[in-house]
């Protein structure tokens, strides 16, 4: 197990927090740990969001057939709901209708048979549409204006020009391209949340506050990072007020998991709605049917609906909420997901080792429509691919071009590529590269791909894919840690997208010192208590095996923190995520 120390973090209690917030990008500590709505940027700061709001209260005067596209994540949902509820709060009678993508398309490219020839008069793009111009372009033909709620990033042409929008059909507001707007790490559902600001200015009515728990929810599950002032005011404040009947039957359908958490009022993390209930959204999107990612937006946008009950064994005539039937459907869509990843999983290491492709440092598996799997798990895939491999991975798919598409996902622990995107983009070989360091879209000729293996392959050397965690504080055994671990658990909340959890070494801990406890009902789960501290390690029975024979050895392992309250006592753990073993007295003298 390699570790390195990334910085040398205050031991003080008090200052440890600061160090490891601004550490992770945040600017204003003081700000980030009580944010207020002087954290919220003027709306009106987002360019083309005044023509958009009146070209919007335009269409609702003239009593316009209205089609929200709802686009195909967490985001997508969240920031369609908002606008959704909005409008309907405003004015039921709203001629409203939406459209979900039945695959992993976005904005207009998939859909645009089914909102074109006249059929709206007003076709509004929630966490879409920027450069659909030539989508544009086909609606304004059959007179439909079109409004795009955005937030994705500047793209350019094959001759590296910036895609810009000249239908004067079509109006775009995206914080990427506002100069004025100063958070550029907002999502969709909040670029449409700051929308329904303006129209709540404009219609003189104060609806929009009740949507933010959307709007945060938007946001964990886009992995925005949350260190920009506003971006954590909506989390917190979204995350303090969840009223939308959808969530609650979500979080209610999670309880086991989330325990007191799942209880109004709620006190959900970041981590909690990015581990618990994201997870649920984005299974109806990925491999539900149509008809379950309808019921999916209902209980977004209309919970109490009356539907058909599809319970096993129901007859009918039975009748169940949306927001019952979506929240229940989501943890079966999810069990189904696991199913199909699993055995995607078989095929692609079948192709692998059959070709020798992990003999290159990065593997680049092509599929096919034969594979049978589908394009909305190449990303989930691909990060198995990684963990099991060790290497950087490609899940692609060839199109009429011959340019492979699909996801890229690399291991931020990997000691000498923490970032893959970087560097893919130094090689200038790519058409597209879009999304986050180690977890993208991305489009390369076909013929190019010889020259990228070889870049790879030249550039890193076999031990360059070794883990190597870089940690938050390094500890021996003995010292005294237990507050300065406290103050950094309890404070949850604190954490999640971009601004991580701590992470920490005790290194040499003498086992035949520290007290061991096999739990569970199979005794495959080990608490090692020493030093006033538990360290926990989960249904790992190899893990309890070797250490309750090795108690004379000395223990390193790396944790995260946790706070355990039980039987009236609150107490630090340490959940242990990797260790290692040893007697080498250069390491190990204790």
């Amino acid at each position: 197990m390699e570790y390195k120390l990334k910085e040398n973090f205050s031991k003080d209690p008090k200052q440890a927090i600061i160090d490891i917030l601004k550490d992770r990008g945040v600017k204003d500590p003081s700000s980030y740990v009580k944010p207020s709505a002087q954290c919220e940027n003027n709306p009106y700061d987002l360019e083309n969001i005044e023509a958009a709001a009146d070209l919007l209260i335009k269409h609702i005067q003239k009593k316009s057939k209205i089609c929200i596209v709802v686009d195909c994540d967490d985001d997508g949902y969240c920031s369609s709901a908002i606008l959704w509820n909005y409008l309907k709060r405003f004015d039921n009678t709203i001629n409203l209708d939406f459209v979900v993508h039945e695959g992993k398309g976005h904005g207009l490219s998939d859909i645009i048979e089914q909102v074109s020839g006249g059929k709206f008069d007003l076709v509004v793009l929630p966490d879409a549409g920027s450069y659909d111009i030539r989508y544009f372009w086909i609606l304004n033909k059959c007179n439909t204006d079109v409004i795009a709620l955005d937030h994705h990033e500047q793209m350019y042409d094959t001759k590296g020009a910036p895609i810009v929008n000249d239908c004067p059909t079509a109006i775009v507001v995206n914080n990427q391209l506002s100069p004025k707007y100063a958070n550029k790490d907002f999502c969709g559902a909040g670029v449409t949340y700051r929308f329904c600001n303006v129209l709540d200015d404009k219609l003189g009515v104060s609806y929009s506050k009740d949507y933010i728990d959307l709007a945060a929810v938007g946001n964990i599950g886009d992995v925005m990072f949350q260190g920009d002032p506003e971006t954590r005011y909506i989390i917190v404040e979204g995350l303090k007020h969840i009223k939308n009947g959808g969530l609650q039957e979500l979080i209610a359908e999670q309880a086991f998991s989330l325990k007191e958490r799942a209880n109004p009022p709620y006190s959900l993390t970041p981590i909690d709605v990015a581990f618990y209930i994201v997870p649920l959204v984005n299974a109806i999107v990925r491999v539900g049917s149509m008809e379950e990612k309808r019921v999916l937006f209902y209980a977004l946008t209309d919970p109490d609906k009356q539907l058909q009950s599809t319970k096993r064994g129901a007859k009918p005539g039975d009748i169940e909420t949306a927001a019952e039937q979506a929240a229940r459907t989501a943890k079966n869509v999810k069990a189904r997901q696991d199913r199909i990843k699993e055995k995607a999983i078989e095929t692609i290491v079948g192709k692998i080792e059959n070709k020798g492709l992990d003999k290159n440092n990065l593997i680049i598996v092509e599929i096919s429509k034969s594979d049978d799997i589908p394009n909305e798990m190449t990303g989930l895939i691909a990060q198995n691919i990684v963990t099991k491999y060790n290497k950087p991975c490609f899940i692609v798919r060839r199109d009429n071009d011959g340019i492979l598409r699909g996801s890229l996902r690399n291991n931020g622990n990997f000691k000498d590529l923490p970032q893959l995107k970087p560097v893919l983009e130094q090689t200038h070989l790519f058409s597209l590269i879009a999304g986050h360091a180690n977890a993208a879209g991305i489009g390369i000729a076909a013929s190019k791909v010889p020259a990228l293996l070889e870049y790879m392959n030249k550039s890193f050397a076999p031990d360059a894919f070794d883990n190597c965690y870089l940690v938050d504080y390094i500890f021996k055994a003995d010292e005294d840690i237990n507050d300065l671990l406290y103050a950094l658990a309890s404070h949850a909340d604190y954490y999640g997208n971009g601004v991580t959890e701590p992470t920490f070494v005790v290194e040499k801990i003498p086992l035949k010192n520290a007290t061991l406890f096999p739990m569970g009902t199979n005794k495959d789960s080990l608490r090692i208590t020493y030093n006033g501290i538990d360290y926990i390690r989960f249904k790992d029975a190899e893990f309890v095996e070797k250490i309750m024979n090795s108690q004379n050895k000395l223990l390193t392992i790396y944790f995260k923190a946790n706070i355990n309250n039980w039987g009236g006592r609150t107490t630090v753990q340490g959940f242990i995520n990797d260790y290692e073993l040893g007697y080498d007295k250069s390491r190990y003298e204790f």
